[in-house]
């Protein structure tokens, strides 16, 4: 097994192998008071060789602050990998993945990562953080 890829949105929607992402790669959100609830979403894709396939793997999410400190509870999210029948040769077997993270506290501005790891093996960090503010201005036209 191992991860093609893991991105952050602001929303998300995996379904019958394909994802939906809505404003996706932010690594920086801006709040104008703190404690902030999270808003957002946490998209994974993994390959897996067609030997791993016929169970559920399970990834496993922290999210961590910029000392290591993990905040709230990891949480488990399983995807069932399944040889599909048009599959060529040779070929990984993929698996997507989506959570909408909501409500998840932000204590105050810094930096924050998600840590993802899968049977017991870490595969990636994702950094963000968090400022106080309202954020930049869009340009006018």
């Amino acid at each position: 097994m191992r991860l093609d890829w893991a991105i952050l949105s602001n929303a998300a929607e995996a379904r019958q192998g394909t994802v939906s992402i809505l404003s996706a790669g932010w690594d920086t959100s801006w709040r104008p008071s703190f404690p902030s609830p999270f808003f957002g979403a946490l998209t994974i894709r993994g390959l897996f060789h067609p030997t791993e396939a016929g169970r559920v793997w399970t990834f496993l999410i922290e999210f961590c602050d910029e000392d290591g400190a993990q905040l709230g509870l990891a949480f488990e999210m399983p995807v069932q990998v399944e040889v599909g029948p048009d599959l060529p040769p040779g070929w990984d077997v993929s698996a997507v993945a989506s959570v909408n993270l909501l409500g998840l506290p932000i204590p105050r501005p810094g930096k924050y990562s998600i840590e993802i790891l899968c049977e017991g093996q870490h595969l990636k960090s994702i950094p963000f953080r968090f400022l106080e503010g309202v954020g930049p201005t869009p340009p006018t036209t």
